[in-house]
């Protein structure tokens, strides 16, 4: 897993494209988490079938 870096400013962009991509980085760092998540309580859950 990687961070999602935050998308690049410049004085003269357009707030709302700046708006939408940073909405799109939090979207992909939420997917990660999510399956880092995931994977883990898998992971536990093999461990725990094996007692």
């Amino acid at each position: 897993m990687q961070p999602v870096g935050a998308p690049p400013l410049a004085r003269d962009d357009d707030p709302k494209a700046r708006l939408a991509e940073t909405r799109d980085a939090l979207r992909e760092a939420n997917r990660r988490i999510n399956g880092g998540r995931a994977w883990y309580e898998a992971v536990r859950e093999s461990y725990q079938g094996a007692q």
